[in-house]
């Protein structure tokens, strides 16, 4: 018998995967970062339409790459203001809940 509902079974299935992380993306990103290289770097000069193709996934991935680095920085930074604030104060004070 097939599934009645094949689209419930697909998101049932995509909530059970867990999320993945900022160096996971990182990596994955970079790794489509080099095989658009690749591609654009191996296209033949009669192929004009892969090489645009390529230069379009080089551009769109480098710039979302450049922003998870960002959001690396701004992580790790925050992180370090956490811990020096928890330092000197003995806990740390969310400045959104004033909670601990």
């Amino acid at each position: 018998m097939a599934n009645p509902s094949p689209l419930a079974a697909r998101m049932a299935q995509k909530r059970r995967r867990k999320p993945g992380n900022l160096a996971q993306l990182v990596r994955i990103l970079w790794q489509a970062v080099l095989e658009a290289q690749a591609v654009l770097e191996g296209a033949d000069e009669d192929e004009a339409e892969l090489k645009l193709r390529a230069v379009h996934a080089l551009g769109q991935v480098s710039g979302q790459y450049e922003k998870l680095l960002e959001i690396g920085e701004i992580e790790a930074r925050l992180s370090a203001l956490e811990q020096a604030q928890r330092g000197t104060s003995g806990t740390y004070t969310s400045h959104t809940t004033g909670k601990p």
